[in-house]
């Protein structure tokens, strides 16, 4: 890995504010209302967001931060919850600019891009704030007060960046219309979806707005049954969903029927059923042996090349209803590291995919957790205190843009700053803002000793590998 020339006086770093201005221009016309202009409003929240430390990035903590007119406390609270500004039409262009982006690169292919689905929990305390409730939190790893959203993250190699999300409303809000009247929640969105549902309207919303991807990923939740993956495989795509340990398969295409009836007394059998039991994907891979997996190396990482031991093999999956079981691909991944094992189903063709491929696909699921790490301690994603619906949507959206904006940095930068991260990108923003020209030089000092550090590490940790 090539060193960089921090001492340079025209460096790109001090351009970075500029290229702030120049993104959030490219959305200034998503900010115009029938009454008003909001868009000096939007950048003021951005710079906010980007200023002020993780756990206090409320309205207040935001205004003191930004230099905006005295009233501009009542104006963010406008402006967040009340203005009519669509935060969907705000994600569509951050989606279709991004995919834009990914495909400028020299290196780029559509079929490498995966479109994510992910779902992540806010703590919240009360009872008031939209689809609030108990519910599994993942942030925390139980059952805890809090909202949960579902996302979508466009991935490309190392990228990911938020691209569109819907806020789950569970059966305790749905209803209940006084409930979601206080909340103001659209009546159009007071009916009950799942969150497979949540996610297909995204993948079919983003499709249409012209966005490019090679295929779409989720974690178990979203791989568990067949609602998902049948609704995508219909659509003409190609997915990899993540299945929990105890997803049944067959090994062979069973044969389905509904039995005879058997002499003697009983009713006449109306269920239909396979000829051959099914297998846990579990008991199947442990019954492999060690000559049925592949050692593949799927990209370099910051310890050292990240290589799994993979598994793939055709296999059926029967939801127990249909008159035949569908043909799928399993793939079971081994983390030669710490034994970590990941088991997926897709429908990808299996004579014409490369194992590697299915390799990449599978582990491409990491950027999005990244994506979100860095939504939440660098611009957070969770740090809001509203309630409305509008609000929230609102607040995610302003948060997307943010991300995307630091994403085209990184790509922009790759060869001049190859180890920039979302933090430096930030903390490079804060000391530009602050017009202060030491303070700048000694973030970038700063900077250069963290990359020199990282850049011996992994140095380091390749030699060893």
């Amino acid at each position: 890995m090539n060193k960089t020339n921090y001492g340079q006086p025209d460096y790109a770093l001090k351009r970075i504010v500029k290229h702030l201005s120049n993104h959030l221009e490219g959305y200034h016309e998503c900010f115009l209302t029938k009454t008003s202009d909001g868009y000096e409003l939007c950048r003021g929240y951005i710079n906010g967001l980007l200023k002020t430390e993780s756990g206090k990035r409320n309205i207040e903590r935001l205004n003191e931060e930004i230099e905006m007119p005295d009233n501009s406390y009542q104006q963010l609270q406008h402006f967040i919850t009340d203005s009519p500004w669509s935060s969907e039409r705000v994600m569509r262009l951050v989606a279709q600019n991004t995919s834009d982006l990914y495909a400028d690169q020299h290196d780029y292919r559509s079929r490498d891009v995966g479109y994510i689905i992910d779902e992540s929990a806010h703590l919240k305390k009360g009872n008031y704030s939209a689809g609030v409730s108990r519910q599994y939190a993942g942030v925390v790893g139980k059952v805890d007060n809090c909202q949960v959203g579902v996302y979508a993250s466009l991935v490309w190699q190392c990228h990911s960046t938020l691209v569109n999300c819907r806020l789950f409303l569970p059966e305790s809000w749905t209803s209940n219309p006084e409930r979601c009247e206080r909340a103001g929640i659209p009546p159009d969105a007071r009916a009950f979806k799942t969150k497979l549902e949540l996610a297909l309207d995204m993948v079919t919303a983003d499709m249409a707005a012209g966005v490019e991807f090679g295929w779409v990923g989720g974690d178990g939740v979203y791989g568990h049954g067949w609602e998902l993956s049948n609704a995508i495989d219909n659509m003409g795509l190609t997915f990899v969903f993540d299945v929990h340990c105890n997803q049944l398969i067959y090994t062979v295409e069973p044969t389905i029927s509904v039995p005879e009836k058997k002499p003697g007394p009983g009713r006449q059998p109306t269920k239909p059923q396979t000829d051959i039991d099914p297998i846990t994907v579990k008991n199947y891979g442990t019954s492999l042996s060690s000559h049925a997996w592949r050692n593949v190396t799927v990209r370099d990482a910051v310890k050292g090349p990240l290589t799994l031991s993979i598994h793939a093999e055709r296999v059926w999956v029967w939801d127990g209803k249909g008159d035949r079981a569908i043909e799928r691909v399993l793939v079971i991944s081994r983390n030669l590291a710490d034994n970590k094992i990941k088991y997926s189903l897709s429908n990808v063709d299996y004579m014409e995919t490369p194992i590697e491929r299915l390799a990449y696909m599978q582990a491409q699921r990491y950027w999005v957790e990244r994506a979100f790490q860095e939504a939440k301690s660098e611009i957070g994603m969770s740090d809001y205190q509203v309630r409305k619906w509008n609000a929230w949507h609102h607040h995610m959206a302003l948060v997307m843009l943010s991300l995307s904006f630091i994403v085209k940095e990184r790509i922009t930068h790759k060869l001049e700053y190859p180890l920039l991260s979302c933090r430096d990108v930030r903390l490079m923003i804060i000391a530009l803002l602050t017009q202060d020209e030491a303070m700048v030089e000694k973030r970038i000092a700063q900077m250069a000793v963290r990359h020199d550090q990282r850049r011996s590490d992994i140095e380091r940790r390749y030699k060893i590998a």
